[in-house]
This record gives structure tokens, sequence and C-alpha cells, in this order.
């Protein structure tokens, strides 16, 4: 495949809505507390945006299980989720992971959005036509 192919097929793919859908996006799943694999999903985002012009609102970070930690306001993450919230991405918590691991809402980055299931968001997503990375 030639130089930028590969960004090109993904541009080409999300101006096309999925058949019966109005809109389409990508959506990450990060769910580990290694600010290394934080670091790849983060630029994952970025090179999205890069390459194909996707704007951050059809772009969504859906975080549970271990990795809710990352998005307290002292995490080694929190500048890189500033930015990434700053461009339009939505960064989404899954309640019941927050809940089990004892976090206070007060500690959460304000403009996290909290939704009832991780995996349920992810599936919805899908459902819709959005692509789904797990970086």
């Amino acid at each position: 495949m030639r130089k930028g192919g590969a960004a090109w097929a993904l541009a080409v793919f999300l101006a096309s809505p999925a058949p019966g859908h109005a809109a389409t996006g990508v959506i990450f799943q990060v769910s580990t507390n290694s600010p290394v694999s934080w670091d790849v999903a983060v630029h994952n985002v970025r090179n999205l945006e890069r390459a194909t012009g996707l704007p951050g609102k059809r772009i969504e970070v859906v975080v549970f299980s271990r990795a809710s930690r990352m998005l307290l306001k002292d995490s080694p993450v929190a500048p890189n989720l500033d930015a990434l919230h700053a461009s339009g991405v939505t960064i989404e918590a899954c309640k019941a992971a927050i809940r089990r691991a004892g976090l206070k809402p007060s500690a959460i980055l304000p403009f996290v959005r909290y939704i009832p299931s991780g995996v349920a968001e992810i599936v919805r997503r899908e459902r819709q036509g959005w692509a789904y990375v797990r970086p």
C-alpha cells in the first residue's frame, strides 16, 4: 500500500456513514493504568485527528477497569487528557468502575462524562457504525 494509504482509507470510511446511521466516529477503549498504554492511546487519537481531519466531537475515549485511576486530577496522564478534551474529544468513565475503585467524583478531572457501563457504550457505538480501537 502506498504511503498514507491507510489514512486515506480511514478518511473515506469515516466520511461515509454506515447505512441507516446519521453519523460515525471512533471509540477508543482504555482499561489499563499503564502510562505507556495511555501514551499510545493519546498518540493514536492525535494521529487519527491529523490523518483524517475527523473532528474531536466524533472521537470518544471510554475508560474502565484499572484505567479509572488515570482520570484523577493528579494522574500522570491528566495533561494529555486536558489536551484531548480541549480538541473536542469526549472522555468517558464507567460509573461502576469508578465506584469499585472507591474514587470520589471531586478527585476526577472535571470534564469527564460518566456512563453506566464502558462495555455497553462500546457496543452501542459499534451498533451506530462507529469504529472501535483498543490501543
